[in-house]
């Protein structure tokens, strides 16, 4: 069975970041979210994928390293609907496996999805129960052990994972309606998010990090009077300057550079050759790769883009926030890929540029 992967919306939810960076691409612990996909998808033995894509394909060819089979499809028809018509038109097979490209989630979530479909199902739907946001995802109920597509009233979330007979239709959820019946299904528990909008991002960090242990690459270089703390993960040639304080849970990524004396802690990923200045603190942030965080600056729960440039002394501020999907109201800023923040600068909650 070919997978059809979707990475070719317009990701309004973290516009004008997705402006310039296509969703799927960015950057979460050394690896692109459509990589999140791909790599459960191989576990669950899936060994081709048809990944849709817009104009930024350049920008998803870039992000990926599997060795599964992958072709690039360019988006013809409109919308999530057009998208997976595309995808199936393509795989030309009775079945294909329709996987969302923004779901971040363990390969057992993929590997539950087979394993219904192994007991001869003609079409399989994952649930995920949410508890905020409700109107942001598609939804379903459970109705004599079989689901039922609904538009509200439930708390059972459409997980992004579906095997669906090839069909000819022009709205996807209403397929999905014709097909409740004669589907089965799974209700996944287990770590998942679906990358919408900012503290989505902010939230995959945690969840990513949650269970994690320290590794140190051997070939990272930390000064002797550097703080390393538990749960802090360092990946290979990271500088870490003097006196500066890792705080796990924390990401580190290869060839990221940490200056003196700055804190880095809580739910962090600092991306790939990213710079942070002296004296700076970052906690639940993501720092993209090549950006610089100028020195003596204060991130919280913010989102800075790839080859950004934040000044001196920036400050962010995160609460009061209005949060869709968030656990908590605080929301810092979201620098969109390339952009520059003044020196001095302080930004107010759920800044976006």
């Amino acid at each position: 069975m070919k997978a059809v992967i979707l990475a070719g919306g317009s990701g309004e939810g973290l516009s004008p970041f997705t402006q310039k960076e296509q969703k799927e691409s960015i950057s979460i612990l050394g690896r692109s979210i459509i990589s999140y996909t791909l790599e459960g998808l191989k576990k669950a033995g899936i060994k081709e994928a048809i990944v849709i894509v817009n104009e930024k394909q350049k920008q998803i060819e870039e992000s990926i390293s599997t060795d599964i089979s992958i072709e690039f499809v360019r988006q013809k028809r409109n919308g999530i609907s057009g998208a997976a018509l595309d995808g199936m038109e393509k795989a030309g097979d009775d079945e294909i496996l329709l996987a969302f490209g923004d779901i971040i989630a363990s390969s057992d979530f993929y590997i539950s999805l087979m394993n219904v479909y192994a007991l001869g199902a003609k079409a399989v739907f994952s649930l995920v129960p949410v508890y905020e946001g409700m109107q942001t995802y598609g939804l379903a109920k459970i109705k004599n052990d079989r689901i039922e597509i609904v538009k509200e009233g439930s708390t059972l979330a459409l997980a992004g994972a579906y095997i669906l007979p090839y069909g000819d239709f022009n709205n996807l959820l209403e397929y999905f309606t014709k097909l409740a019946p004669i589907s089965k299904f799974f209700v996944w528990s287990g770590n998942w998010i679906d990358i919408g909008y900012p503290e989505d991002l902010l939230n995959a960090i945690e969840l990513l990090l949650r269970n994690s242990r320290t590794i140190i690459s051997n070939s990272a270089n930390i000064s002797k009077t550097a703080l390393i703390g538990s749960n802090v993960v360092i990946d290979d040639n990271a500088v870490v300057e003097d006196y500066a304080i890792i705080k796990g849970p924390t990401y580190i990524g290869k060839n990221a550079y940490i200056g003196s004396y700055s804190l880095i802690r809580d739910f962090s990923s600092i991306e790939e050759k990213s710079s942070i200045g002296a004296y700076c603190e970052v906690s639940h942030s993501l720092i993209e790769p090549y950006s610089d965080i100028g020195s003596k600056s204060y991130v919280t729960y913010s989102i800075i883009g790839k080859r950004a440039k934040i000044g001196a002394s920036v400050i962010t501020s995160n609460y009061p926030a209005n949060i869709i999907r968030g656990k908590v109201n605080k929301l810092g800023a979201l620098i969109s890929p390339e952009e520059t923040i003044s020196h001095g600068s302080v930004l107010p909650p759920n800044y976006r540029k």
